[in-house]
């Protein structure tokens, strides 16, 4: 499980109980997120990811990838297919799709305010969550607050160049899910993604806006599941 690039591993709490009753499920904070030390020079993240499967002994897997967790999934799906049983894209962003001015603007006011540290104000972003969803924006600020340095980990982070462009090489299952109240930016990512990757599903969560697993574990939970319950089909196929 890959989160996303504003919070940390933790943002999968809500869901992992659950899906550890199942499954075999591996998390870890990417570097400078929660509790990992911060980069001090320009990293992979898909080297990353390697190493980490690698200890935990896990050799094919399912990629559960959130926003920028989602892009690192489909780059570690198209550098190593051998190992990627199935993608879940969830509001993922994935390195050469061109955002829209509003996207631009938005990113803009949420990153000013998180500089800032005006975190109650940041949490508010009407596309993160739903309205009513109070005890999840606690979590989010709570989070932001103990982890500082989940805020701009990111850049050091490289990212795959023309992505986009090689998405029908894919051949993992690959389900698309994105919250009702996303941006549109987001959505219209997800239909790219579900058209240019082969045979991928595409769900949209209501009452849900970017981070669905915090707003409806319990749904984000069975649909993760029938989908990892759903027959494979061997890699490459």
């Amino acid at each position: 499980m890959l989160h996303d690039g504003i919070l940390d591993s933790s943002a999968y709490d809500g869901v992992w109980s659950q899906l550890c009753e199942t499954f075999k499920v591996v998390r870890y904070d990417r570097r400078g997120y929660g509790v990992s030390p911060a980069a001090s020079a320009a990293y992979d993240p898909v080297a990353d990811l390697a190493a980490v499967m690698q200890t935990a002994g896990v050799e094919r897997a399912t990629l559960v990838g959130s926003s920028a967790g989602g892009g690192v999934a489909v780059e570690f799906a198209l550098a190593h297919p051998d190992a990627v049983d199935g993608l879940v894209l969830v509001g993922a962003a994935v390195s050469g799709f061109q955002p829209t001015e509003h996207f631009r603007r938005r990113t803009a006011t949420l990153v000013g305010l998180l500089s800032q540290g005006r975190l109650e104000e940041a949490v508010r972003d009407p596309y993160i969550l739903t309205s009513s969803a109070e005890e999840a924006r606690g979590f989010v600020a709570a989070d932001l607050l103990a982890h500082p340095g989940n805020f701009g980990a990111g850049r050091m982070m490289r990212s795959g160049q023309g992505v986009m462009g090689r998405l029908g090489e894919l051949t993992t299952p690959t389900l698309i899910v994105t919250g009702e109240v996303d941006m549109p930016d987001v959505h219209a990512h997800a239909g790219a993604l579900e058209a240019l990757i082969p045979g991928a599903q595409r769900v949209v969560m209501s009452d849900s806006g970017h981070f669905v697993y915090l707003e409806r574990p319990g749904a984000f939970a069975d649909v993760l599941k029938e989908f990892l319950k759903a027959p494979r089909r061997a890699s490459g196929s």
